[in-house]
């Protein structure tokens, strides 16, 4: 079979992928994308990028015994993925690092590299899979909806996904450890890694975003439904909507209050009871759709959370049924029962019960 290029991580995923497209007769070149520095412990912590991480993917293809490349990123990483966080914290909004870092930069890379050495199929370790509906491709949910991260990839396109393989699509995350317990891969037991991860070396993204841009670290006052100051938060990069654990009340109110906006310009965060933060209905900042926009779908609107009855118009989406909070920044992904047709990020959100 031909050549196909497998992204590396260096964890147990990528390593198995790499395996089985082996296995079934392809020929594997190995790339690691390195995307930002991290001390050589961060291993322990679920980094799946720093120096370790590099350090196991050479690993894997030595013991694959396959060609190895890394790719240095941190560029690219550094102004679409981090940078992109921290701007989007200071505007009160909460962004999706993980699905920047895959549509801004790590899928791009992956394919312009295959494109530069002639090669035509891409692989990774995701948790998805592709199905063919006339004569386009869609993304759709893995097999394992516990692993599932169709979520993070919602914008792949027709065009991409007829070059993307994901060998682990049909497979749940225990197969994939025995399958690598077997084989001896040296990466068989590795911690997995983490939602993120660039973050955590900086001890979360509020003190990232915080050392960067150090007004958003600044303490300021909360604000009931009636404008009264009834206590303080840590600073701006360190909440989003429907937030609670963190904030300092001064008075006792009669209901539990969430956060329920965030003013950036005076650092003030107006807190509300749950009821008055819910999901009525969406409008979607730059929307992708594969195919025509959908009438009526499924969304979700976090990582492997549950799905919503809706109707959408291309660019607005209406909750059925009201749904949880949800934030400027938030990705909102539509689909029709396990495939994913398409989605955006949440501009503005009209709530209530």
């Amino acid at each position: 079979m031909a050549r196909i290029l497998v992204a590396l991580s260096g964890g147990v995923d990528s390593a198995v992928a790499a395996l089985t497209l082996q296995s079934l007769g392809w020929e594997p070149i190995g790339i690691h994308l390195r995307l930002f520095d991290s001390d050589p412990e961060s291993i322990a912590e679920g980094v799946c990028c720093g120096d370790q991480a590099a350090f196991d993917a050479r690993l894997v293809a030595n013991w694959l015994g396959i060609p190895f490349y890394v790719r240095d990123l941190r560029e690219e990483f550094s102004r679409e993925v981090a940078g992109m966080t921290v701007e989007s914290y200071a505007r009160a909004e909460t962004p999706n690092p993980c699905i920047a870092c895959n549509h801004r930069v790590r899928i791009p890379a992956l394919l312009r590299l295959a494109d530069s050495l002639g090669i035509p199929a891409v692989a990774t370790g995701h948790y998805v899979r592709k199905v063919r509906v006339g004569d386009r491709w869609y993304l759709a949910e893995a097999r394992d909806g516990r692993r599932d991260q169709s979520y993070a990839l919602y914008r792949l396109t027709s065009e991409d996904l007829e070059r993307l393989e994901f060998p682990l699509g049909e497979l749940d995350k225990e197969t994939v450890r025995q399958r690598a317990r077997a084989a001896g891969l040296p990466v068989a037991d590795k911690a997995a890694s983490v939602d993120l991860c660039f973050a955590k070396t900086a001890g979360g993204v509020g003190n990232l975003v915080a050392a960067a841009r150090p007004e958003t670290g600044k303490p300021g006052p909360l604000l009931d439904e009636h404008g009264r100051v009834v206590g303080r938060h840590p600073g701006i990069a360190y909440v989003t909507i429907g937030q609670r654990s963190g904030l300092q009340w001064d008075k006792t109110v009669p209901e539990r209050r969430y956060v329920a906006s965030i003013d950036p310009a005076t650092r003030t965060v107006a807190v509300a009871p749950r009821a008055r933060l819910l999901t009525r209905s969406v409008t979607l900042r730059d929307p992708i759709w594969h195919g025509e926009p959908p009438k009526r779908a499924q969304a979700r609107i976090r990582y492997q959370g549950p799905r919503f009855e809706v109707t959408c118009d291309g660019e607005r989406v209406e909750f059925l049924d009201p749904g949880p909070p949800l934030a400027p920044g938030q990705a909102v992904v539509l689909y029709d029962g396990p495939r994913v047709l398409g989605g955006g990020t949440a501009a503005s959100v009209e709530r209530g019960a």
